[in-house]
């Protein structure tokens, strides 16, 4: 077993809580047609500032129309996404699923309420992706990871720390085989908040301004890159340049 792959197992070790196990649990490796597969995994912020900031809204359009791209692309069959949102709770609404069968966002399955668990949901979604990554390579399937999180606050409430997401970042980005994406919305130092997740610096991008119009622009920027993800046009690992023109 390589380093990279044995630092991979080791995350698996005491970390599958119940949260981790539901976001494992993705599309049977058998039901997948495709020879390589991209797993994308969505993480979107729920908490009381996306209310308060009336960005419900323009957040629920913006995931309906980073699905509608992703559907609208030559590798469409070849994508499984997960989507998580997190507030006071992390909630996994889904796992890997064909993006035929992505929950949409509307009023019922996404209002804005409670805290800002940012650190909790990323240490959780890296370990649920590693295992669920890890069943299909065991199976024979191939595949690459995308992992994305938009954020309008800095952490509050979790129970993990930044250095702990900065391990975590460290052994998948060692791997080869993710990158990793950080998208911060208005006036925090987001920039700073994400390398200190172990976010490499071409995957981050920060929207100073808390509007529903740059909400928009945020998803469409991410759909945008995770089309190229898709298409192999950006290399995952430390070094990705997952904004870069």
């Amino acid at each position: 077993m390589s380093n990279s792959n044995a630092g991979l197992q080791s995350l698996l070790t005491g970390n599958l809580g119940a949260v981790v196990i539901a976001g494992a649990a993705g599309k049977d490796a058998e039901d997948i047609v495709a020879s390589d597969v991209t797993l994308v995994t969505l993480l979107v912020d729920s908490s009381s500032s996306i209310h308060d900031r009336g960005l419900e809204d323009a957040v629920r359009d913006g995931q309906n129309a980073l699905v509608d791209a992703l559907a609208d692309t030559r590798e469409r069959d070849s994508i499984l996404m997960a989507l998580w949102t997190f507030a006071s709770d992390v909630r996994v609404v889904h796992s890997y699923v064909g993006l035929d069968d992505v929950t949409r966002l509307d009023e019922k399955s996404y209002a804005g309420l409670g805290s800002t668990r940012l650190y909790d949901t990323w240490c959780d979604a890296l370990t649920a992706n590693v295992s669920y990554a890890e069943q299909l390579r065991s199976s024979g399937t191939p595949c690459k990871s995308v992992v994305v999180v938009v954020t309008d606050g800095e952490d509050c409430g979790s129970k993990r720390r930044a250095a702990d997401c900065a391990r975590i970042s460290k052994i998948v980005l060692a791997s080869e085989q993710f990158t990793l994406a950080f998208v911060g919305v208005g006036a925090g130092d987001f920039r700073t908040i994400a390398r200190q997740m172990g976010i490499p610096d071409g995957c981050i991008a920060v929207q100073a301004k808390a509007t529903p119009s740059a909400i928009r622009q945020v998803f469409r920027m991410v759909s945008q890159s995770a089309i190229r993800a898709s298409q192999g046009r950006i290399a995952p690992g430390p070094n990705a340049g997952f904004f870069s023109p």
